[in-house]
């Protein structure tokens, strides 16, 4: 009797486990996933909501994210959680030289195999922004979003004068001489590489690339004859101004309140003009051509640590992310800047049909070279070799100057 009680109740408890056991099998495991942003106020709500929707749509992955006020907080706290093996599964890095860096430290996961498990079309992204995270043939950046340059004017300036929207350098020129007028001048621009660099582009020198400076492009004549032209708009014709001549803030500043007449800049500046007068009569354009086309881009994407668990899981959110949906209702709640797919801008301009200054946002970007594949060092040089030619050219020569630099630089 007390023997097949006692089997009895071992055959219940084995039922029993296997049970919770199949159970347990069966259930669904929830994979964490961390992510890390730099934002603040309004964009940190927008993204929190965000992740939400993600949450709610994917019963086997949560994320959290770690908020960060600031670009330094971001990246020192980002910095050392690599150096202590606890980095976030997905982050922000800057294309180009940036994300090289991040590759050196070995912190990244190349995306490709990752991008192609998850069916996310790579061939939708612009090739100009996926060029900024691309090291070594692998890709280790999804763009996020990006901002471009373009030549922004006052419409009704131009009427007044009669004038057609320049599109070449001679026509720049002009333009900018008959824009000139009492305390208006006709272009408005810092004497810095990351506006400058178009123009030198367009003159046919490309001594930025992925790889570094190419000095035979640095020492080229077309790099002399574009600078050149642009210190003859500031010192000899007198037409072009930068902020700090007029006592302007910024650049923005200067066109929003009709100190110039045209702006060559980022596409940052229409959303303050038209924050203070939104039926400003603005416009936008690629800048004029003297040989080629040419713009800059500035762009961050979402990576994956190489120390994430999941990797496939961090590679769906990252697909959410950058989905259509969510990036023309990123743009118009002010999460993101310009949409990085054909796809989403389209929708986007779809959208915003009011909104004049996309189509040229949306043809820029396809030519544009990534402002992250300069190191800072680089650009401080440089750009205190344009403050000495515009702000005191009798010092030296263009030639004079550029010869300096490539030899403190090579």
């Amino acid at each position: 009797m007390y023997e097949k009680s006692f089997r009895r109740s071992f055959i219940t408890l084995i039922v029993f486990v296997l049970c919770a056991a199949l159970l347990t099998f069966g259930a669904t495991k929830v994979k964490e996933i961390r992510i890390a942003i730099e934002a603040t106020g309004q964009i940190s709500e927008e993204f929190a909501k965000q992740l939400e929707r993600f949450n709610e749509a994917h019963e086997d992955i949560h994320v959290s994210v770690r908020t960060f006020s600031g670009g330094d907080a971001y990246n020192q706290a980002l910095m050392g959680q690599i150096a202590g093996g606890i980095a976030p599964d997905v982050f922000l890095v800057d294309g180009g030289e940036r994300i090289e860096m991040f590759v050196e430290y070995n912190a990244l996961l190349p995306l490709d195999h990752l991008a192609s498990g998850a069916d996310l079309n790579l061939d939708n992204f612009e090739t100009s922004l996926l060029n900024a995270f691309i090291v070594d043939g692998r890709i280790y950046g999804i763009p996020k979003d990006y901002n471009t340059t373009a030549l922004f004017y006052h419409k009704d300036l131009f009427e007044e004068k009669g004038l057609a929207i320049p599109e070449t350098w001679n026509e720049l020129e002009v333009a900018a001489e008959v824009l000139t007028d009492g305390d208006i001048y006709g272009l408005g621009m810092y004497p810095q590489i990351n506006y400058l660099l178009p123009f030198i582009e367009s003159a046919g020198a490309h001594f930025v690339t992925a790889k570094g400076i190419d000095m035979d492009e640095f020492l080229s004549e077309e790099h002399i004859e574009a600078l050149k032209f642009i210190q003859s708009l500031y010192v000899d014709k007198e037409v072009a101004v930068s902020p700090q001549m007029i006592g302007a803030g910024w650049d923005g500043a200067m066109f929003a309140n009709k100190q110039v007449a045209m702006v060559y800049g980022g596409s940052w500046i229409p959303g303050v003009v038209l924050g203070q007068k939104p039926d400003a009569p603005i416009g936008a354009a690629p800048l004029p051509i003297k040989e080629e086309k040419a713009s800059m881009l500035y762009t961050a994407g979402w990576v994956i640590s190489n120390r994430s668990r999941y990797p496939e899981a961090a590679m769906t959110l990252i697909k959410f992310l950058v989905s259509d949906e969510e990036l023309v209702n990123g743009n118009l709640v002010g999460l993101i800047g310009l949409p990085p797919t054909e796809s989403s801008m389209n929708k986007l301009i779809e959208a915003k049909k009011d909104d004049p200054l996309l189509e040229t946002y949306s043809e820029v970007v396809k030519y544009g070279t990534p402002f992250g594949w300069m190191k800072p060092e680089f650009v401080d040089k440089y750009n205190r070799m344009l403050e000495t030619l515009i702000y005191r050219p009798e010092t030296t020569t263009v030639e004079q100057a550029v010869e300096d630099l490539a030899k403190e630089i090579e």
